[in-house]
């Protein structure tokens, strides 16, 4: 089955007033921000909070607005030409035309979608003309294109802590991608402000991201 790699709409937007990183923050239910995963056997339940959390956003258009441009102007600061996302699924950020429109700022440049290979995952080439077919899980992936070694891979966060511990859907292929590279590329969570909370009780296989941007801020 192919699929449309296209994303309508422009990316970039106007630009938010100063405030409003601060109002949204404001904004964001409290529930999660305290909460600490205190045993891993906790972690599929406050999964589906967080999941629901996000699907059920009501000014969803505006966070993931702010959101996307926050991620773009972080971009642009980066001396780097290989860049990782990902594809949407269940109510994660869209960043396809913020990233096409990074693809045409400079030549050189190249993206790449994650591929299910066994237990890793393998970046392949992406651009918003690139043919898409279903992959594991029924996520889309580029349909028969080189792989990527990216130098940043901005990485889908259902929740993010305090000191940058990622919470995924519980199948562990990123932490083990990014365990197995001999030079590691800089890791970017990428999550809403519903998805923050104060600790996911880290265990021995998490890695820790470099930076996570949501739509209020950065950790």
């Amino acid at each position: 089955m192919v699929m449309n790699s296209r994303n309508p709409g422009d990316s970039r937007g106007p630009p938010e007033a100063t405030t409003l990183g601060k109002t949204l923050a404001e904004a964001l239910p409290q529930a999660a921000a305290s909460l600490v995963i205190a045993d891993p056997s906790q972690r599929g339940s406050v999964r589906e909070r967080l999941l629901q959390a996000r699907l059920l956003m009501t000014d969803r258009e505006l966070r993931e607005g702010v959101l996307v441009r926050r991620v773009a102007r972080w971009l642009r600061t980066m001396p780097m030409s290989r860049l990782a996302f990902f594809w949407p699924v269940r109510g994660e950020p869209d960043l396809r035309a913020m990233v096409g429109d990074w693809l045409g700022e400079q030549p050189g440049r190249s993206a790449a979608l994650p591929v299910v290979v066994g237990d890793r995952l393998e970046f392949r080439a992406w651009t918003p003309a690139t043919p898409m077919v279903e992959g594991e899980y029924r996520i889309a992936v580029p349909a028969g294109t080189p792989p990527v070694q990216p130098q940043v891979v901005l990485v889908p966060c259902l929740g993010v802590d305090t000191q940058r511990y990622r919470l995924g859907y519980g199948g562990g292929f990123y932490d083990r991608t990014l365990a197995a590279f001999k030079l590691r590329p800089v890791t970017v969570g990428i999550a809403f402000d519903v998805g923050r909370i104060k600790s996911i009780g880290p265990q021995p296989h998490d890695v820790r991201l470099d930076l996570a941007l949501t739509e209020s801020g950065s950790l």
